[in-house]
């Protein structure tokens, strides 16, 4: 897992998303954001502080989205390894704030605003939404107005990137030597030596499995565990607590009507056969007559989804199915508009002509209009009430929370009596967590095995989760790191032992083969007396996917045969198996023969390529121009 986060992180894919996202705080954590008070510092880069606040949100939104990219919880080695990789790309960050202020390179109002209005997470039905961006934002851990100012220099740092990136530059030449050796071809036979035919023979006496524990005791460890107290406030929990009744929703929805009121709007499905406006009258029949064997196959009792996926898989392109949320009336083409805004809900429409081509309609839903009233909202007026009355009893409750648990570092039990919440329990867990629940929350682990909280005994900061959700814990029970005792783990030796000695055997049948082959010996001859199968794969490619990937690896790298003499190789698998490789011959394809469409995906790939060491260079000279210093001991 090591190997993938470190690939992932060091990679060109992700070189490309750091060169050119547009807002990488979302990603790395907020550069600009300072608690107040003597806030430990883990870095300086020329004056200006990294602190320990900033670095611990980006670690955490790191180990969220690294964990995710796994698709497993993380245990302390990578932690470790994401904790280094977090301090850099702040380091990169205030570098690159620093550099686009001195090049004076500056990012107008109107274009923060008009890109934070384009940023999908903060559009509804209706597009930009500026209540729930200032929600979403608030969440993040800031007021709007500093979101906007690290946007701000994110975008002034896009500036600068994007010099960098698009002066990139390949040659014809370059591009053509690079996809003439991508598109290199070779014949080849193989054979896979499995290493499971030497484990039955295999025996494993007890010297060798106290030998073996003692010599590899690091790979039989119980890792270290803690099972938490907490207290956990959540404001869904305290809006469900909420006693209403009509009367008062009554008078919430007319104090708020205008929350509530919108235009007409009708939610629909679409299937459309499109002409264009300059087609044939001939066109526009074949269209309608299409139309109405898929309509009459509708009526005929089949769903509305059912046949537009089935005419879908026919791959006409000028067939599509489109699935609309609320739409208002000025949409809509106008002759689709008139019978989208008369049909009833659940009704499916006639054939409908339009100057783009024919349609049929399915509506689903109606809000809006004549439907704006109570009784059609009343599930959100409700909930929207519950929210409000639990909000000032939320945020008191948390106010508390964080004032008596730092008081009383060493217990939750008074917390507990004077704000009359229940202490949970967790069972026991390691750094790696649980798959879901509180145990799968980065902060929670972090936090847990944190030292104030691990080796002071302390209670834990607030700390806040999504979904308006605070959490104050400390650990009950810790059981350290412990080598398992050997009658524990001895089936994992022996079998451990047998997969290093059967490896072992077929590398060594792997060795004796190629010494044959090389000797002049056939491939039938040696089919025969070792009862080994060839697979003979012939044009294969770099890219090739029917032939293992070590394999591939292996065959590029062997070279060119000279005349009839294959070249030979071999490789070991990460199964334990062993690959026997002859290359019986190569091509490189001639200058001038790459198709033009292989010719400019390499030609985009190195430029890509040369884009990020380009920008690479850019970030390290700001590195050697720059003063920084790194406090190891505060993070």
């Amino acid at each position: 897992m090591l190997q993938t986060i470190h690939d992932w992180a060091s990679g060109w894919l992700a070189m490309a998303v750091f060169a050119l996202l547009i807002i990488p705080f979302a990603f790395w954590g907020i550069n600009y954001y300072f608690d107040g008070g003597k806030e430990p510092v883990v870095a300086k880069v020329n004056d200006k502080d990294i602190k320990f606040n900033q670095f611990q949100r980006a670690f955490s939104n790191y180990r969220l989205q690294m964990q995710a990219l796994v698709g497993k919880n993380l245990g302390p080695s990578e932690d470790e390894l994401i904790k280094q990789q977090t301090l850099e790309k702040l380091i990169e960050s205030e570098l690159l704030n620093q550099a686009t202020k001195s090049a004076g390179l500056q990012v107008s109002d109107e274009q923060v605003r008009e890109t934070i209005r384009n940023i999908e997470v903060f559009k509804g039905e209706e597009g930009f939404k500026k209540d729930f961006y200032e929600q979403s934002v608030s969440q993040l851990g800031m007021p709007p107005a500093l979101f906007e100012e690290q946007m701000r220099l994110d975008m002034a740092s896009e500036q600068l990137q994007s010099a960098v990136v698009e002066s990139a530059f390949v040659s014809r030449n370059e591009a053509e030597y690079a996809a003439r050796l991508k598109n290199q071809k070779r014949d080849i036979y193989y054979t896979i030596l499995s290493a499971d035919k030497f484990k039955e023979s295999i025996e494993v006496s007890d010297d060798d499995i106290e030998f073996y524990y003692k010599d590899n005791s690091n790979l039989y460890i119980k890792p270290e565990e803690v099972k938490i107290a907490y207290i956990e406030l959540s404001l869904k929990q305290l809006a469900d607590e909420v006693e209403v009744n009509e009367e008062e929703l009554r008078d919430y929805y007319a104090a708020n009507k205008a929350d509530y009121d919108v235009d007409e709007q009708r939610k629909i499905s679409q299937i459309q056969i499109k002409t264009g406006e300059d087609a044939t009258e001939e066109a526009i029949e074949k269209a309608r007559t299409k139309a109405n064997e898929i309509l009459q196959l509708i009526n005929t009792g089949k769903s509305f989804e059912e046949i537009a996926n089935q005419y879908a898989e026919d791959a006409d392109p000028n067939f599509s199915i489109s699935e609309h949320g609320f739409l208002s009336k000025g949409i809509l083409p106008e002759e689709v508009e008139k019978v989208a805004f008369s049909m009833q809900k659940g009704q499916v429409s006639d054939v409908i002509q339009s100057k783009s081509g024919i349609h049929i309609l399915k509506l689903h839903d109606i809000k809006g209009g004549v439907a704006n009233t109570f009784e059609n909202v009343r599930e959100d007026v409700e909930k929207n009430y519950r929210l409000l009355k639990a909000e000032e009893r939320y945020f008191d409750l948390a106010d508390q929370l964080a004032t008596l648990t730092y008081e009383h570092p060493d217990t939750l039990e008074i917390v507990a009596e004077e704000i009359d919440i229940n202490i949970q329990k967790s069972e026991f867990f390691t750094h790696s967590g649980g798959k879901e629940g509180l145990l799968a929350e980065p902060k929670i682990l972090s936090v847990s095995f944190s030292e104030d909280v691990l080796i002071n005994g302390h209670n834990s900061e607030v700390i806040e989760l999504a979904d308006n959700r605070v959490v104050v814990l400390r650990v009950d029970e810790h059981v350290a790191e412990a080598k398992r005792p050997m009658n524990e783990v001895r089936d994992d030796i022996i079998k451990d032992i047998k997969f290093t000695r059967a490896s072992e055997k077929a590398h060594e049948q792997g060795q004796e083969i190629l010494t044959q082959l090389r000797e002049g010996k056939s491939f039938e001859m040696i089919a025969e007396e070792t009862d080994v199968e060839w697979q003979h794969s012939v044009d294969i490619t770099r890219e090739d996917v029917s032939v293992n990937r070590a394999v591939l690896r292996t065959v590029f790298s062997l070279g060119k045969p000279k005349g009839n003499t294959p070249v030979f190789g071999g490789t070991s698998l990460g199964t334990g198996d062993y690959a026997v490789i002859a290359v019986l011959e190569a091509e490189k394809p001639e200058s001038g023969t790459i198709d033009e469409d292989d010719f400019r995906d390499v030609k985009i790939q190195l430029q890509r390529s040369r884009a990020i060491d380009s920008w690479g260079g850019v970030i390290q000279e700001l590195r050697n121009k720059a003063d920084i210093r790194v406090f190891e001991d505060n993070i």
